[in-house]
């Protein structure tokens, strides 16, 4: 799928099962999305935040013990990123989470 908002073009899908590495790349992608358009975004903060929150429950022994946090996340991030620049990359992420956390 794809979105031109802005005059940024951006493409993001996620289907099939998900490892732990395939919501790594998707956080990396998503964490520079909001980097590079934390001008325009009004949830900047709270993005930011919620980027810190993935990686600590995915550096943990045991991520799944973090299952509840990476659900959190996952359902408010479309919320968030809706009509934003950042909209693909967050939902891309927040479907991946739903996927891997079951």
């Amino acid at each position: 799928m794809g979105q031109n908002i802005s005059h940024v073009y951006q493409s993001a899908s996620v289907q099939g099962a998900v490892g732990i590495e395939t919501v790594r790349e998707l956080l990396a992608s998503f964490r520079t999305g909001v980097e590079l358009h934390e001008a325009g975004l009004a949830n900047a903060a709270v993005l930011r935040a919620m980027t810190v929150s993935v990686d600590t429950s995915l550096a943990a022994t045991d991520p799944q013990a973090q299952a509840g946090a990476l659900r959190g996340v996952a359902q408010a991030l479309p919320a968030l990123v809706a009509g934003t620049a950042v909209q693909q990359g967050g939902q891309a992420l927040a479907s991946a989470l739903s996927s891997w956390v079951g």
